[in-house]
């Protein structure tokens, strides 16, 4: 698609490729487990690539969550990549899961600066006001803004690059001549259950893990990747496999949302300790940081605490 006309960039929508499937959706019938195998998957990663577009032009114009709902696409194709390559040939994928997993990490940058920034600006509202000494507020809301400048000018280079440039085709290609398998014209029923299941179990794997690991906030992190992935492979087939798949998601997005709530407590008590060191050298009374420090470590202590619970829940899908 051309990407400048008279000289000026074009804001990117929808491309012809979401347009002339979004018709042609108008006629299809519906998706069920009888339907062909790689029909599910692929209707699946139209979603996805058509909510990266539609996001693209509110991340450059900085709209609220829109860097979130751009990268939370961006994740969901690359996982169905992923956990359906036995119906779209993994090996021809494989580079368009790497560009996939840049372009997440980029837009990560700035949803990650944000949630922080949230994050510890709700938890030094809870405490008293007797309890807070020093700028805490001007260091926080200082740190942030930094960063979030920084973020949203790597973010738009990005979305201005050769390299984006280059996914959006790629993307629009894989939809327009996938590498389909043998499998891919098989009951969708069929061949979706298997690769759900194998999500499912390599969630209560890395979950069986943690209690034993020697880097526990590690062993979690994955744990909290591995339900992103089942809950993006069960979604996906929800069609196909119906309530049981549904089941899957809901119950590894809720896991998904705990261990998240882990992973940041991690984060914040980095910045957290950066931010007390800038404030000691200061001359700042540093008293705040070490409470709210205090409050995220037993967060995550209140989290592990809950893991067995979830490790020992079935989550795979009955069917």
């Amino acid at each position: 698609a051309l990407r400048r006309v008279g000289g000026l960039p074009i804001v990117r929508g929808k491309n012809m490729a979401t347009v002339v499937r979004e018709t042609e959706q108008e006629n299809d019938p519906p998706l069920t487990g009888r339907s062909p195998a790689a029909e599910v998957v692929l209707a699946y990663l139209r979603d996805q690539v058509a909510a990266i577009s539609h996001y693209d032009p509110q991340v450059r114009r900085d709209e609220p969550d829109a860097v979130h709902q751009m990268r939370v696409a961006t994740r969901r194709a690359r996982s169905a990549l992923q956990a359906f390559g036995t119906i779209i040939d993994q090996d021809a994928t494989r580079p368009l899961c790497a560009e996939l997993k840049w372009l997440a990490a980029t837009l990560g940058q700035a949803r990650d600066s944000e949630v922080m920034r949230d994050r510890l600006t709700a938890d030094l509202a809870a405490i008293p006001p007797t309890l807070i000494t020093g700028p805490v507020q001007a260091r926080i809301t200082a740190h942030f803004t930094a960063e979030l400048a920084q973020a949203g000018k790597t973010a738009l280079a990005a979305l201005e690059g050769q390299r984006y440039a280059r996914l959006l085709g790629n993307l629009d290609a894989l939809l327009a001549r996938p590498p389909l398998t043998p499998l891919a014209e098989h009951r969708a029923g069929t061949v979706l259950a298997k690769p759900v299941r194998r999500a499912a179990r390599r969630l209560l794997r890395a979950l069986a893990a943690v209690p034993a690991a020697e880097n526990r906030d590690a062993a979690i992190h994955e744990a909290r990747k591995a339900a992103k992935r089942a809950r993006y492979a069960a979604e996906a087939a929800v069609p196909a496999l119906g309530s049981t798949a549904s089941r899957q998601a809901e119950q590894a997005k809720d896991l998904q949302q705990l261990l998240g709530d882990h992973h940041d407590s991690v984060v914040a008590r980095t910045v957290l300790l950066d931010l007390a060191a800038k404030a000691r050298a200061a001359g700042e009374d540093t008293f705040t940081y070490g409470l709210m420090y205090q409050r995220q470590a037993c967060q995550a202590a209140s989290i592990e605490q809950a893991l067995p619970r979830f490790a020992g829940r079935d989550v795979t899908i009955g069917c």
